[in-house]
């Protein structure tokens, strides 16, 4: 197990070292890139303290917040979508990916004039951010279903919903998880966007704050958390789709 993992993060690996070695031996300049060991000495410190469990549960809620939602609205709506004609499926695909493609934080400003710059408008954008891969893998999934075991199901005489949630949905999980897998991924770059903007917590506003006091060593330890909880992210998700059996989404 270990030597799997050594070969699967051994570009990473050799990257932290390459960081710490560069700036040992002065390759780069210290005072724009510090030590990885003095990076990870400050987070060790913020952790004693309880300062970065307290920013790191508040990205935490927010993100898995926005998630939620998102996981909420898009997995009906691809549903309903996937019930359309198909006429009216592909007359509507492109107004769908023209709003996907806003970026969160044009609606941003407009989220605010509604709701203020508080807890809502930051879980609002990562919603808006991961309502669509959700929503996009759900209708794939849906659409693209096994022709076969579908025409067979319907020669038992399944209602529309049965047939929806007895064999649609399961034969669209593996799509569903692949883009709730995406998603997860987009609620975590947004939300560090969203915490620069109007917050007082948060990993975003941490490395926001470093990057305005110039705390060089302050901004790397955030950066590096988020690449952390950014592989912890992955790999849960991965498993989650290896323990539920759709090797598919490794």
């Amino acid at each position: 197990m270990l030597t799997k993992l050594g070969k699967r993060y051994t570009v990473v690996i050799a990257f932290l070292v390459l960081w710490e070695a560069s700036v040992r031996f002065e390759w780069v300049d210290p005072q724009f890139i510090p030590p990885l060991t003095r990076v990870l000495q400050f987070i060790g410190e913020q952790a004693a303290t309880g300062a970065l469990a307290h920013h790191l549960l508040i990205s935490l809620g927010r993100a898995a917040g926005g998630l939620a939602i998102a996981l909420i609205a898009g997995v009906p709506l691809g549903i309903a979508l996937a019930g359309w004609p198909d006429k009216i499926r592909i007359a509507t695909r492109p107004v769908l990916e023209w709003l996907s493609h806003i970026n969160p934080f044009v609606v941003f400003h407009i989220i605010i004039v509604f709701m203020g710059a508080g807890e809502p408008t930051k879980v609002s954008i990562i919603a808006w951010a991961c309502i669509w891969p959700i929503m996009f893998s759900t209708l794939s999934g849906m659409i693209h279903a096994d022709a076969d075991i579908v025409k067979a199901a319907r020669s038992f005489g399944l209602s529309r919903l049965r047939l929806t949630t007895k064999v649609l949905l399961p034969l669209a999980f593996p799509s569903i998880l692949t883009g709730t897998r995406l998603a997860a991924g987009y609620a975590l770059l947004f939300l560090i966007a969203a915490e620069m903007m109007g917050s007082s917590s948060g990993l975003g506003f941490m490395i926001y704050t470093a990057q305005a006091n110039y705390q060089i060593v302050e901004m790397f330890s955030g950066v590096l958390i988020i690449a952390v909880l950014a592989i912890v992210l992955d790999g849960i998700m991965s498993a989650a789709g290896k323990w539920l059996g759709h090797p598919a989404i490794k």
